[in-house]
């Protein structure tokens, strides 16, 4: 017959520090850093705060806005990306340099050249919420990613389309699920 050493019993002051490690590891699988990011939409609004267009963002992904120059009179693309539930200002990129564009990186920003664009990045830059006046002539369009597609193709929305020219659109980001419950 085979000897089996005796099992041990938690008792004393063994078991409160057991169940402390638990709790602790119970609160690490649930704290915000390792739960996945909640789904939220890319929302467009009018001044009166009516929604004009909802696209879902995932985490991590990045949209932009085309518009073309009005003293440069060339393309000028900005590009936001969504970091959990928020909108930063990543990168500028544009061919020829104009009033208001930027001309010189800033703390933390890089600037360089790519097939014939200037390119400034490292901004990540907060924004709540921004507007863009929707131009006459600047042809702003919201370049979106398509879902699932492996070959960086996008799509694009006029936003004269949405509102009408000389009008401001709000975008923001808003969690789906919320604003139906509030409804």
């Amino acid at each position: 017959m085979a000897h089996h050493a005796p099992i041990k019993t938690l008792t004393g002051r063994a078991l409160p520090h057991l169940f402390l490690l638990l709790f602790f590891h119970i609160a690490l699988l649930f704290s915000p850093e390792t739960l996945p990011a909640a789904e939220n939409d890319l929302v467009l609004q009018d001044s009166t705060g009516k929604i004009l267009a909802r696209y879902p963002i995932p985490d991590r992904t990045c949209f932009g806005i085309l518009f073309i120059h009005s003293v440069a009179k060339s393309p000028v693309e900005e590009w936001f990306c969504r970091q959990n539930s928020e909108l930063f200002l990543e990168k500028t990129v544009y061919q020829d340099f104009g009033a208001g564009l930027p001309y010189r990186p800033e703390g933390g920003q890089r600037m360089r050249v790519k097939d014939g664009h200037i390119i400034i990045d490292g901004y990540h830059r907060p924004l709540p919420r921004f507007d863009v006046r929707v131009g006459r002539i600047a042809g702003h369009t919201l370049l979106l990613p398509e879902h699932n597609a492996q070959d960086g193709s996008r799509k694009e929305v006029r936003l004269d389309s949405l509102a009408k020219p000389g009008s401001a659109i709000t975008f923001s980001l808003e969690n789906p699920d919320s604003t139906r419950k509030e409804k």
